[in-house]
């Protein structure tokens, strides 16, 4: 069955007020002028700022320690806020420095086309609001949703669909990740190790930035819907409801693929190319079918990488031990414990345990396994783009087993009503999340 679109009518105002996103918005002030522009109440009719008022630090405690009776983006004004302009210059500024995403805009018509589509998507007060908020705080997200927009409108436009279309998808792209400017920055620092607890935001950004997409009559419950199932994969793997199939809306499906697509361009990340490759040889299944293949058509066309990394093959057997280790051990840790376990948990070890197949599969496929370890260590690494795949293959391996252990928890809560995991797997769990793969 479809999944039904956010209910506008139904979004709560505290969607925009909790404490991450009213200490974003302190930091955005304290960096340029922001106003209040009405006055803001509480939700029992308190007054608690007036009009016109600068925004600043001191007002934190007053503003998480109400419910206020309107969203807190409706209510401050920040001008001048992002404009259409401004993303055509981010967008050229990321065609300009990624030649994947060059060679989805070459010089003449197609370049126009896709520039005037970004340059079209409509920004309602809040969502310029938001995405001025990224821009000046959290400038990696803010190119984030500049290339999920790039990316979108292409997949769009190579599907003969329509510059209206493309507008619908660059917009669902670039306000794909508002929700995660409602989660305290320094849970999303690289490095930062995510509790169970921590996770839980993070899982709920879509249903968040969906529900304040679909505040605004700019945006249409197509965009809103997408916008929630951009984390849904099609095995049933993803997040926030684990749908499957046809349940992801086909623009659900196009955000999806785009989302962990751009994710390897993001920030300083090496070799972004050899990962996306990496990424949707070892995730069959989850992408939609029909899309994947454009993906293919630009990696084929991009240049090789230049610059050798500094990984070598022996390194690479090293940090691949344990990985393999750990992903041979799952399987073991599961067969001992289903038997003790009901339904509902089987089913659970059942959907890991399928990942956990797909990634033994496509290292076998790829001659990565313990018994040939001693083969890689003799292959010829003096080419970078040798050096560039093992580079890969280690960090997605790593991440993956990072996503199953995620999985698992998410899952485990979810089936067996918060029943604790196993010892067994607890401990596996534990041992993915110690990974370090600069040790």
């Amino acid at each position: 069955m479809s999944a039904p679109a956010p209910d506008a009518g139904h979004a709560p105002a505290t969607e925009s007020n909790g404490p991450a996103f009213v200490k974003a918005v302190t930091e955005l002030a304290a960096r340029r002028p922001v106003t209040t522009a009405r006055a803001i109440y509480s939700r029992q009719g308190v007054k608690l700022i007036e009009s016109g008022v600068q925004v600043d630090a001191g007002l934190y405690d007053r503003l998480v320690a109400h419910r206020l009776a309107t969203p807190l983006d409706e209510d401050l004004d920040g001008s001048p806020t992002v404009t259409g302009a401004m993303l055509r210059e981010a967008a050229e500024a990321a065609l300009a420095r990624w030649p994947f995403f060059a060679l989805m805009a070459p010089a003449g018509r197609v370049r126009g086309m896709l520039l005037q589509t970004i340059e079209a998507i409509p920004l309602s007060q809040p969502v310029a609001f938001h995405l001025t908020l990224a821009r000046e705080t959290r400038p990696s997200e803010y190119a984030h949703g500049v290339l999920m927009a790039v990316l979108a409108a292409h997949l769009v436009r190579e599907g003969g669909a329509p510059i209206h279309d493309m507008t619908v998808a660059a917009t669902a792209g670039l306000l794909h990740d508002l929700g995660m400017l409602h989660i305290d920055a320094e849970l999303l620092e690289t490095g930062h190790r995510l509790s169970g607890d921590d996770r839980r935001p993070l899982y709920a950004h879509p249903i968040t930035a969906s529900m304040l997409v679909a505040r605004s009559q700019a945006y249409s419950n197509e965009i809103a819907r997408a916008i929630l199932e951009h984390h849904e994969r099609l095995d049933g793997s993803g997040y926030p409801r684990g749908l499957v199939g046809d349940a992801i809306s086909p623009l659900g499906r196009l955000l999806s693929l785009c989302e962990v697509v751009t994710a390897m361009f993001d920030g300083e990340r090496e070799y972004p190319e050899q990962r996306v490759s990496l990424l949707l040889r070892v995730s069959p299944g989850r992408f939609d079918p029909t899309l994947v293949p454009s993906i293919h058509r630009l990696l084929r066309a991009c240049p090789p990488p230049t610059e050798t990394v500094a990984l070598s093959a022996d390194e690479a057997v090293r940090r691949l031990t344990p990985l393999t280790e750990l992903l041979t051990r799952f399987h073991a840790v599961a067969a001992d414990t289903a038997p003790t376990l009901d339904g509902a948990a089987q089913a659970v070890l059942r959907a890991v345990g399928a990942q956990a197949d797909t990634l033994q599969r496509v290292l076998f496929e790829a001659g990565i396994t313990p018994d040939q370890f001693g083969l890689l260590t003799r292959v010829d690494d003096s080419d970078p783009g040798v050096r560039a795949e093992l580079w890969a293959l280690t960090r997605e391996l790593h991440w993956h087993l990072q996503a199953s252990a995620n999985q698992l928890r998410r899952r485990w809560r979810a089936a067996t009503t918060g029943q604790a995991l196993p010892a067994p797997l607890a401990a596996w769990v534990a041992d993915v999340d110690a990974l370090d793969l600069a040790a």
